[in-house]
């Protein structure tokens, strides 16, 4: 999922959610280069527990060397991730071809296709005519606007990055603030809110944000647990409609109705969409290939009765659509792109999928397989049994507090797929159901509202300069605040 300007996507210097990662700059990288194989050989070199092989040590310090650099972003990303194909067979349990399969996981596959699929979205700007669309039905008072901001950024966040959606909506929420008269005051509440909004539609579906793709590949590699795309947005839609309101409450709070400025910023919503034209003929065909998928994806479990259809996965459909962009002539005779293929994608195109997430994505599936396979996850357990003396919903709490302000400062990405070993072994130790700890905490990975190096969205606000950091903290802790008791209620016993 690439990011995206106003009308074209620039491809370089914004942050992506997509990676999880933060902009990061200073002695901290500097230091987590050296730091984290030295606290790697460290753990590896303990002296060894009782009920824990030595094996067992050596993927806990190939585990902190990761974390350290993940969270620090001493190397890129994507390089971190390698490192179980390169130090893992030193280790002699587990053998090339079963490390390296995760990085074919049908979970990274299905988010291959997804970006695909939203790489196509966006290269002709449906997203644009979605978002002004939805927002001129949200009528003319400035709270209202702002809901339909938010609700728009929800639902196109859904689907493509995050990140992507602010870089989009960022512009249109300055220009509507500029017509409508109401200075920074309304400029930060809109811009808020799209940030937020962004965040909190990731939440809805398997494809929103990469977290929830990880507990889902997870669960299935290491408890046996699948989750449908269905299934997912069972539990991700209604989360994220709490969550929804919650934050419209809190950016609007103490903004002002004014029925003038209402009116020129719903004029200048208006104007923009005017200005699109006509539905071109590329727009309308990208928009019928994704209905496609989407229908394919939320009525799969109908469609595998369908004789021959029996085999039919949400990964197959990522696919497929994936496949259908780049086989589907655009149809544009007009545009600079119609000389480049005839098609909706070219491999120019292609180019822009961050495959830096897809190698992120096989590289935390197998550290996770290790983890597993060393014994590593059942001494784990064991040393977390003291816990079982806890309720479960204090359990809860206390994962979804730890995850939520940990990814204030760390990769959202990171911090899932170290964190998720350690919740399955608690999972064990204590009896707990382990989707009520994962899913809680594949939430709570996307829910940083305070610090604009938090996610993607929040750095594309700040990046406006019409939000102050210390306005964003003072939001953003009464919406984590929101998130903990939301979260932690809706998956408590």
């Amino acid at each position: 999922m690439t990011e995206t300007g106003e009308t074209s996507p620039p491809r370089k210097g914004a942050p992506s959610d997509a990676s999880g990662a933060k902009p990061s700059s200073g002695l901290a990288p500097r230091i987590g280069l050296f730091l984290g194989p030295v606290l790697g050989v460290v753990v590896a070199l303990l002296p060894l527990p009782d009920g824990l092989e030595r094996s067992g040590l050596l993927v806990a310090g190939l585990l902190t060397l990761m974390a350290v650099w993940w969270a620090s972003e001493a190397v890129p990303i994507a390089i971190t991730s390698l490192l179980p194909l390169a130090i893992l067979p030193l280790f002699g349990m587990m053998s090339l071809k079963e490390i390296a399969a995760p990085y074919a996981d049908p979970v990274v596959l299905l988010l291959l296709g997804g970006f695909i699929v939203a790489l196509a979205i966006e290269k002709w700007n449906l997203h644009l005519r979605i978002a002004l669309n939805v927002l001129v039905i949200s009528g003319a008072r400035l709270k209202l606007l702002a809901a339909g901001f938010m609700l728009t950024t929800a639902l196109l966040s859904m689907w493509i990055s995050n990140t992507a959606t602010s870089l989009m909506m960022a512009p249109i929420a300055m220009s509507v603030a500029l017509a409508a008269g109401g200075g920074q005051k309304l400029a930060g509440a809109l811009l808020l809110g799209v940030a937020y909004s962004a965040s909190i539609g990731g939440l809805a579906t398997p494809v929103g944000t990469p977290t929830n793709l990880i507990a889902m590949g997870w669960l299935t590699e290491n408890a046996g647990v699948t989750l449908t795309f269905r299934e997912w947005m069972a539990i991700g839609l209604p989360v994220a409609g709490l969550m929804l309101p919650a934050a419209w409450l809190v950016v609007t709070w103490g903004l002002k109705s004014d029925a003038e400025g209402a009116k020129a910023a719903s004029q200048e919503i208006r104007t923009q969409r005017r200005a699109l034209g006509r539905i071109t003929t590329p727009e309308a065909r990208v928009a019928m290939t994704f209905a496609v998928v989407a229908g394919a994806w939320i009525f799969r479990e109908q469609l595998i009765r369908v004789p021959g259809l029996e085999g039919l996965t949400d990964t197959g459909i990522a696919i497929i659509g994936a496949i259908l962009m780049f086989l589907v002539p655009h149809g544009d005779t007009a545009s600079k792109e119609a000389g480049k293929s005839f098609a909706l994608l070219d491999w120019d195109d292609g180019k822009a999928i961050p495959w830096e997430v897809v190698l992120l994505f096989g590289g935390g599936l197998s550290i996770a397989a290790a983890v597993q396979a060393s014994g590593l996850a059942g001494w784990l357990g064991t040393s977390l049994a003291g816990f079982a003396a806890l309720p479960p919903i204090l359990l809860i709490l206390i994962v979804v507090t730890v995850i939520i302000f940990l990814t204030e400062v760390m990769s959202n990405v990171a911090a899932m797929t170290t964190f998720l070993p350690v919740l399955g072994a608690l999972a064990a130790a204590t009896g707990i159901d382990v989707k009520s700890l994962v899913l809680p905490c594949a939430m709570a990975a996307s829910c940083a509202f305070m610090l604009p190096i938090a996610t993607g969205p929040n750095a594309v606000v700040f990046g406006t300069r019409q939000v102050s950091i210390a306005r964003m903290v003072k939001t953003g802790l009464w919406l984590n605040i929101a998130c903990v008791a939301v979260v932690t209620m809706f998956f408590g016993p």
